[in-house]
């Protein structure tokens, strides 16, 4: 059995921790996951580790928000989920503590930081959940296919998606548009063209789905793996992932100065492993970035996929200006 040593803690990989030596005995998690997900993932945390658990779910933008806010007196130990766009954007805050996880190597270095600010758990593509019953009903004919497509005069007041002030999910929405676009106003005036068709935002990026999913909206726009949920409970949805999709890198970082910095060590370290990232998969459909991971029931390869060239760099940097910019026109 193969142990991994950070600071004065000891996990064991690949199988029930036998042994814990951490300064800390608590862990108090911000995340962007569902509530359903995150309560599991830290029940299994616990008895592996014997670390008691609290957390905080808020969207991805909400936490950063937060965490920012805090920075004089941080409340939580670790920013746990939501796209690394949303991480990176903090990271000029100095809220973030940078930290190479042991179990870093087990990935590709193109799922981490530079300098390990933030280190990558899943990935997963920008999907549309499309209400089978009503699109037969009221448009008919293909499922859209293309960003364009959903400007189309017949989806008036029925495309939700969410606010990216406060979504982690619809600011990779937003900044999918300037990586299509080889000018910025063109991206301005796709998302304008867009709003024409949508009749409110929602704070949740995983709401779209669910709207779509009870018919309040043909379409939502949603990660494919918030669109699969409601489709295996049964909801008459369709997915499709359109050209030039935007995509993620769901992240894990660690808050400066949060009160139990060892413990969030710790939890990084956990949660970089197969064991715990396959069960992050199998509660949330979404593709881990372990290659010993298998894939959810359903799930296509990016590989597969017609990516947009995603620069989470530049989309971490220019989050500020682009969201304020979005308020003030959208708003």
């Amino acid at each position: 059995m193969m142990v991994l040593t950070f600071g004065a803690a000891h996990v064991f990989a690949g199988g029930q921790q036998e042994e814990v030596d951490v300064e800390d005995d608590e862990l108090v998690v911000y995340s962007a996951l569902h509530e359903y997900e995150i309560s599991r993932i830290l029940s299994r945390f616990e008895a592996d580790t014997g670390i008691d658990t609290e957390f905080i779910r808020l969207s991805a933008g909400e936490l950063a928000s937060r965490i920012v806010a805090e920075s004089d007196n941080p409340g939580g130990d670790v920013f746990f989920g939501g796209p690394s766009e949303t991480h990176e954007a903090i990271v000029p805050e100095g809220v973030l503590r940078p930290y190479e996880s042991p179990r870093a190597d087990e990935t590709d270095p193109g799922f981490h930081h530079d300098e390990f600010y933030w280190s990558g758990f899943y990935v997963g593509p920008m999907g549309f959940a499309i209400n089978a019953d009503r699109w037969e009903e009221e448009v008919g004919g293909e499922l859209p296919q293309t960003w364009e497509d959903l400007t189309d005069p017949a989806l008036e007041g029925e495309v939700i998606k969410a606010s990216p002030a406060a979504s982690g999910t619809a600011y990779n929405i937003v900044a999918t548009q300037f990586f299509r676009y080889d000018e910025e106003p063109d991206a301005w005036d796709y998302l304008a063209e867009l709003d024409q068709n949508v009749p409110f935002y929602t704070s949740s990026g995983a709401a779209p789905a669910q709207h779509a999913g009870t018919g309040e909206a043909i379409v939502g726009i949603a990660f494919a793996h918030d669109v699969m949920k409601p489709m295996d409970a049964g909801f008459p949805l369709e997915l499709s992932i359109p050209e030039e999709a935007g995509w993620e890198i769901g992240a894990v970082s660690i808050i400066d100065g949060g009160p139990n910095p060892s413990a969030a060590e710790a939890f990084v370290d956990w949660m970089l492993g197969p064991e715990a990232q396959q069960l992050h998969t199998d509660l949330s459909l979404r593709i881990s970035t372990h290659p010993d991971v298998e894939m959810p029931p359903g799930a296509t390869p990016l590989a597969e996929l017609d990516l947009v060239d995603y620069d989470y760099e530049w989309a971490g940097e220019n989050r500020e200006r682009i969201v304020e910019e979005w308020n003030e026109l959208f708003q």
